[in-house]
């Protein structure tokens, strides 16, 4: 299968920065609600707003789709969600071993 160039016009750029616009919006007020409700009626830290970033990422990537102007394949895209589920699930590993060592 032949890779085409990907064409980078206005259309491109009007796209591309509209997708992370959305993105923005969803991490900044729920950033804001989850803040807001965490600290006043919990007191708790606030660990899950990492899930966010993956949140609103996956939006913009999504709205790119949709509109047909990624700035890379698909193929590419997949590649670097395994290699980030990857290096993740490692980190995580590494992290629950330290602490059980440093425990024991």
């Amino acid at each position: 299968m032949k890779q085409e160039q990907i064409v980078r016009d206005e259309r491109y750029y009007a796209i591309e920065n509209a997708s992370y616009r959305v993105g923005f919006l969803i991490m900044i007020f729920g950033t804001m609600i989850l803040c807001t409700v965490r600290a006043a009626l919990f007191q708790q830290s606030n660990w899950d707003f990492f899930g966010l970033v993956i949140i609103s990422s996956l939006a913009a990537t999504v709205y790119q789709i949709r509109k047909k102007v990624l700035p890379y394949t698909i193929k590419t895209l997949i590649l670097m969600i395994v290699l980030v589920l990857i290096t993740s699930t490692v980190a995580g590993l590494v992290v629950i071993l330290i602490k059980n060592w440093l425990i024991n």
